[in-house]
């Protein structure tokens, strides 16, 4: 396999890996997922449509050559952001359940209750790290 075609394979299996996830978790919540970044008007539909702040955001780091040295290693954060939730650690193995072993390799998770704004109100966050390999190389 030549160097180019190596890396139109990565790609297309990183594609693949995102589209997994996003439709994964679509399919799981029933909530919107982002990659990066949400804006702010895009925050106010989510606030007035779902009663509150309820939703995902991904994001990836940088690539690490496997041990293996025939894979790319990469950490992905998926984070998910609830008001008024109850059960928070359930749905949190749900999530889990459904990513790992799949494409993605679960790693750990961190919940964190962000203040708004300047109110007595909290928005719960749930940042889990996954771990995806992308074969590359012979």
């Amino acid at each position: 396999m030549t160097e180019n075609s190596q890396i139109n394979s990565a790609k297309e299996r990183l594609e693949k890996a995102n589209k997994f996830l996003i439709k994964t978790i679509e399919d799981l919540s029933g909530l919107s997922i982002f990659q990066d970044t949400v804006s702010d008007d895009q925050l106010s539909e989510i606030e007035a449509d779902k009663c509150g702040y309820h939703y995902f955001r991904f994001e990836t780091g940088g690539f690490s050559m496997a041990d293996n040295k025939a894979e790319l290693s990469q950490l992905v954060l998926l984070a998910f952001y609830s008001e008024n939730r109850d059960d928070l650690d359930d749905f949190s193995l749900d999530i889990i359940s459904a990513l790992h072993g799949k494409v993605y390799s679960f790693e750990s998770s961190k919940k964190v209750a962000i203040q708004k704004g300047k109110q007595d109100a909290y928005i719960d966050e749930i940042q889990f790290i996954f771990r995806r390999r992308i074969p590359y190389g012979c």
